[in-house]
């Protein structure tokens, strides 16, 4: 019998040789389960003796917590954990982590990408010449970039780099992080102000914060009646941060001029989702982190995660260090 199990709950591909090949040039004597779970129902016969999890979508909720009594490590294929119960699995001594390095530069060339084709409207203009029609401006001349202003809720990794890649386009960038000093705001070449404040002044918000408590639908009926009506609203970050409903009537009623969404609420959408069928929104299926390497290192760095902390040492990206804080005093 092996010393450690460890379980992969589910993830997109099928094949986890190379998640098998970390766990095995580790010298760890790790027995590797891979499941496909799409209930936390179908994880309890295998979870109970698991000492690490590595988890891509699936619920790891304080129910599935306390049916695990060996575990140590909770490792997500991703940054963002709103799948799992923080504080629940720092009670039992357990740490969640991430990848917190994943996918910096593959969401932000995503993002300044929407930019760009909000900017200069280039799906109108493709629309426009293949229903026949050459020269013109559908939607009217557009402003230059570097006379807007570009809205950054989160500055976190991802969101710093969306910062850097806009100053270099000449965009003018502002922002909301509750987190961040004005000095680390400033050497970005960034201004900080209140997020009310930034809607009525950004011609582009694009939003790069985590889904929690406190931002769900952060994004809703009063904060559209905010923003300019010639302004766009960008989500890179998760779904429900936005109030879907909210969002179709302000783009219908042209209270906004557009949006460009990689995330929804519901994923993935129902095939009558009236936001669909709306034509000021540019859509992509939530992809905006693939590339061929990212995630080779997304996998790499979720199974590096669990070797660590079987071996007794602090994995680099512990995302609630808080709560097993708060459980050691």
């Amino acid at each position: 019998m092996a010393a450690f199990k460890v379980v992969i709950t589910d993830f997109g591909s099928e094949e986890n040789e190379l998640e098998a090949d970390v766990l095995q040039q580790s010298g760890l004597d790790i027995e590797l389960v891979r499941l496909n779970a799409k209930t936390p129902d179908e994880l309890f016969p295998h979870i109970e003796d698991a000492d690490g999890l590595m988890v891509q979508w699936m619920t790891i909720s304080p129910d599935v917590i306390r049916r695990m009594n060996k575990c140590k490590v909770i490792s997500r294929y991703g940054i963002g954990v709103d799948m799992i119960d923080l504080q629940a699995a720092g009670e039992h001594g357990i740490r969640v982590c991430n990848v917190g390095d994943y996918c910096i530069e593959e969401v932000s060339t995503h993002t300044i990408g929407f930019i760009l084709m909000l900017n200069r409207r280039i799906l109108l203009q493709h629309q426009h010449v293949t229903t026949g029609h050459w020269g013109g401006s559908p939607g009217g001349a557009p402003e230059r970039l570097s006379s807007q202003i570009l809205g950054i809720v989160g500055l976190g990794n991802i969101g710093r780099a969306v910062a850097q890649k806009a100053a270099a386009l000449g965009l003018k960038v502002i922002a909301h992080d509750p987190y961040l000093s004005e000095a680390d705001a400033a050497a970005l070449g960034v201004s900080l102000c209140s997020v009310d404040e930034l809607l009525r002044r950004s011609d582009y918000v694009a939003v790069h914060c985590p889904l929690t408590p406190e931002t769900r639908h952060l994004f809703s009926t009063a904060q559209f009646a905010m923003m300019k009506p010639s302004a766009y609203l960008i989500n890179m970050a998760r779904g429900p941060i936005v109030d879907q409903a909210a969002l179709t009537h302000a783009l219908s009623s042209k209270q906004i001029a557009g949006a460009a969404l990689d995330v929804l609420e519901k994923e993935p959408p129902p095939t009558d989702e009236p936001l669909l069928a709306l034509d000021n929104l540019i859509i992509t299926p939530h992809t905006s982190s693939w590339s061929s390497q990212g995630i080779v290192a997304l996998r790499r760095g979720t199974a590096e995660n669990v070797v660590t902390a079987l071996r007794g040492e602090e994995p680099r990206f512990v995302v609630n260090r808080k709560h097993l804080r708060q459980v050691a005093n």
